[in-house]
């Protein structure tokens, strides 16, 4: 009996350790923001990919690719593929039927988007943070993403800073203020690329 009692207890012991480590992988994937992506997102630059291509019985083309600034991405077989503004399936319906026209019989096609664009955000906004990229994404889109400015920042003096590929720092104002009151046009609306960094400074008034 007492037998039965300890393996009943050791039993439940194991469960409640189980439990507790899918709970901690949930919290994980949670903090690290490393869950799965919508449907709807759509491939941009610096979007690191994990290409797997499964054909004949058990033959596999695996590879991780970076999309470039220009929004392409260079793929054993068919070389250069524009695929900024393309979704998860349909970048996935895109490589299939490239790679079926000319090499592969009934190719199988999966991707993996294993490291986002983002851009950050700084200053006086409510959530200040890092901010995935998903298609196109402008300097009023991420103060919405943030929440919006705090009391005291200063709307019309938003700055961005661009690092340049020769490693120079650009910096632009945006006025935002004048962008939603409509006093000017969508293109000072910039539009942001993987890392930039946008900061709202405080009012000095």
């Amino acid at each position: 009996m007492r037998s039965r009692l300890f393996y009943l207890s050791l039993a439940g012991v194991c469960f409640f350790g189980i439990g507790l480590t899918v709970f901690a992988a949930q919290q994980v994937t949670l903090e690290t923001g490393a869950s799965t992506p919508s449907s709807d997102y759509q491939i941009g630059p610096e979007n690191a990919l994990q290409i797997d291509v499964y054909y004949g019985k058990s033959e596999k083309i695996s590879q991780k690719v970076r999309v470039s600034s220009g929004g392409v991405i260079n793929y054993p077989l068919v070389g250069e593929v524009e695929v900024t503004g393309l979704t998860v399936a349909q970048l996935q319906e895109k490589l299939r039927e490239l790679l079926e026209k000319d090499y592969l019989v009934n190719p199988q096609v999966t991707v993996f988007i294993e490291e986002y664009s983002t851009v950050s955000i700084m200053g006086e906004v409510k959530k200040p943070g890092v901010y995935p990229i998903k298609g196109r994404l402008t300097v009023v889109e991420l103060i919405s993403l943030a929440e919006g400015f705090s009391k005291i920042a200063s709307p019309n003096k938003v700055k961005v800073i661009r690092t340049l590929s020769d490693g120079t720092k650009k910096e632009t104002v945006v006025r935002v203020r004048n962008i939603m009151n409509k006093h000017a046009g969508d293109k000072d609306n910039m539009t942001l690329l993987s890392g930039d960094v946008v900061i709202v400074p405080e009012s000095l008034l």
